[in-house]
């Protein structure tokens, strides 16, 4: 080995070294202290799966979904404190539509929401996937 390229180990040898010892002693942060909350479980229509997205609507405070693997949409009443389910009318004969792989609220109107739908479909099911639309936030 060279004696340049020794030099060059040992130098960023000691930067590591000195790098270590540098973020051993920043002063330690602590996260600002918040209201006493309460845990509980969420029930959303007492299926299985994952709650994979959660979507905020940008102009109106408290819009708020919930997307699912299988389970299908939701939307949050915040008066209630629940979630209504969006895709309740999805029957055995379309059920590739309660996996919804995307979920998008309009930024502009609110009333507006998009639900790509077909997660689980598959070569044996003559169903694609679909995109849902409403103009009433799922209601319709």
């Amino acid at each position: 080995m060279s004696k340049a390229k020794s030099r060059l180990r040992i130098a960023c040898l000691a930067l590591v070294v000195a790098g270590a010892s540098w973020t051993g002693m920043v002063a330690p942060t602590h996260a600002a202290p918040s209201d006493d909350y309460t845990w509980k479980s969420v029930v959303t229509g007492g299926g299985g799966g994952f709650v994979p997205g959660i979507i905020f609507n940008e102009k109106e405070k408290n819009l708020i979904y919930a997307r699912t693997d299988i389970g299908g949409a939701y939307r949050w009443d915040a008066a209630n404190e629940t979630w209504i389910p969006l895709t309740d009318s999805v029957g055995w004969e379309d059920w590739n539509k309660n996996g919804v792989d995307a979920l998008a609220t309009d930024p502009v109107e609110p009333n507006r929401v998009y639900i790509a739908t077909g997660t689980y479909t598959n070569s044996w099911d003559k169903q694609n996937g679909q995109i849902m639309r409403s103009t009433d936030r799922g209601n319709t």
